[in-house]
């Protein structure tokens, strides 16, 4: 699990897409995340998380990019799969309460899609 690599597929609900992360999410790999979520113009994105153990600041500064990117274009979006270890980075930094987290994809689906 030492490459990143980004799955995207179609949501079980019209407009959601969801991003499947696989690997360390690190500042090597900020811009293929970046560029993926550019090309995105789905009212929902889920990030799986599931399969990331671990990420950097610089990783977090593009998940916050991206949280006020939704923000500004009034998209929904969720991370799901955060882990116990991104639990504590979201803490430390400050941002546990800030971004929107889910238990799995159907719940964020469900929740987003909704909102």
């Amino acid at each position: 699990m030492d490459q990143f690599k980004i799955e995207s597929t179609a949501g079980s609900k019209p407009g959601v897409r969801v991003l499947k992360l696989t690997g360390p999410f690190t500042l090597s790999t900020v811009f293929d995340f970046q560029t993926e979520v550019r090309e995105g113009s789905a009212a929902v994105t889920i990030i799986d998380l599931n399969e990331v153990p671990y990420m950097d600041s610089a990783a977090l500064g593009s998940i916050l990019g991206f949280h006020a990117s939704c923000l500004r274009e009034h998209r929904q979006y969720g991370l799901v799969g955060v882990s116990d270890r991104l639990k504590t980075l979201f803490k430390v930094a400050g941002v546990e309460g800030l971004l929107n987290t889910y238990s799995s994809v159907e719940e964020a689906q469900t929740k987003t899609a909704s909102a």
